[in-house]
């Protein structure tokens, strides 16, 4: 049963793209849109046959028959030239970006990397073999990806690394890999269908309790736990074999408490819970960053950068409080005049981090300064830039 209730709401999220201004997903357009919309950006990384970097999500070519023609369906059988024709971009590409590198460098944004294996069927990789054979691939990968981020001199404290791969942390030992890296949870299988990864991934979401996620995640030395939506809401997270967290009442209580202050990010980042999950200090993976979504179910107007251009009391007040019909106006407004994270003085900086400290119960001994927030600091992000589309993605 939580299978399938599990498959209902991920499967939601494949479809929440709008089709009156359509930002394709992993495009350079969409991810230099989300930069300046949201606290920062993910999006997906897989090689191509010859050892680029490209941003692609699916196994195979997102793309229709008709332009694939004769070219391979797996992604790392292609090459980054055909690809880059399709119009995915290259790593490089993203990264050269001065929209997206400014705000990773001089605005506190941060870029979240999922790396992907190959389907085992590819041949390229591991194959069918034991999941560790991926450890020296998925070492390579973020070897690759270290190099072109210092040769684009993108500090550290900006990235993070992550994937369906419970050995993220061991590639990264290998080659003393010296980034944030984590692992997603639940974890998923390199192959089949979705319904089929959802079965795989109810049994760890089912049994492994919260606290030792959080455990594991600080053992690995990882700022973050990267986690499903259904781990905070109902029903979801009345089928787990573990105390109920939420995102109220006793169950936020007991979360807050256990967690102290570690930070948690959840996809899918749906619109429904964005302000529940915002007041529970969660960070948000959305997939609805269009511009005229100005308002939240709750009635109450939206802010997609909380922390990159944090809002004072007044203004929080003003986005309480203000009718719907003038939250255009109220967000045009916002983005005009508060001012950014990085323009703030000292004071203003730590007011902030006092007021979230209290709030979300974080740790004492923060390390922020005008162009780095801490990994505590509570974000929008832009999932694969704007959100995901539909497939094919380039007909």
């Amino acid at each position: 049963m939580t299978m399938f209730i599990c498959i209902t709401i991920l499967e939601r999220i494949e479809h929440m793209s709008d089709v009156e201004n359509i930002l394709k997903e992993n495009t350079l357009p969409s991810l230099v849109r989300a930069i300046q919309l949201a606290d920062g950006i993910e999006f997906d990384i897989r090689s191509t046959i010859e050892g680029g970097l490209i941003l692609h999500h699916d196994k195979k070519l997102a793309v229709s028959d008709e332009l694939r023609r004769d070219l391979p369906i797996y992604v790392e059988k292609n090459t980054l030239s055909d690809l880059v024709d399709f119009g995915f971009p290259s790593f490089e590409d993203i990264i050269n970006n001065k929209k997206i590198s400014n705000g990773l460098i001089e605005q506190g944004k941060i870029m979240n990397i999922e790396l992907k294996l190959p389907h085992p069927s590819s041949g390229i990789g591991a194959g069918w073999l034991n999941s560790k054979k991926n450890i020296s691939y998925i070492s390579k990968l973020l070897q690759q990806c270290g190099e072109i981020l210092n040769d684009a001199e993108i500090p550290k404290h900006s990235v993070i690394f992550y994937g369906f791969f419970k050995h993220m942390n061991l590639a990264a030992n290998k080659i003393d890999f010296n980034w944030n890296v984590s692992s997603l949870f639940p974890n998923q299988l390199r192959f089949g269908s979705r319904i089929l990864n959802r079965i795989f991934a109810s049994k760890e979401f089912s049994l492994r309790s919260f606290k030792s996620m959080l455990k594991l995640q600080r053992t690995r030395k990882s700022p973050i736990l990267p986690c499903g939506l259904e781990y905070f809401i109902s029903p979801f997270n009345r089928f787990r074999f573990d105390k109920k967290y939420g995102l109220k009442g006793k169950s936020l209580e007991r979360l807050l408490k256990l967690r102290n202050g570690f930070p948690i990010y959840i996809w899918p980042g749906l619109l429904e819970y964005e302000f529940r999950l915002y007041n529970a200090g969660i960070s948000i993976l959305t997939d609805d960053l269009n511009p005229t979504q100005t308002t939240l179910p709750e009635g109450v107007a939206r802010w997609t950068r909380p922390s990159t251009q944090p809002l004072n009391d007044d203004w929080k007040k003003q986005f309480l409080t203000t009718d719907p019909k003038n939250h255009f106006d109220l967000i045009r407004d916002a983005t005009q005049n508060v001012s950014p994270w990085h323009e703030l003085n000292d004071l203003e900086r730590n007011n902030f981090i006092k007021s979230w400290r209290k709030k979300w119960n974080w740790r004492k001994n923060l390390n922020f300064d005008q162009n780095k927030l801490p990994w505590d600091a509570v974000r929008v992000i832009g999932h694969r830039g704007c959100g995901s589309t539909s497939r094919p993605i380039f007909y």
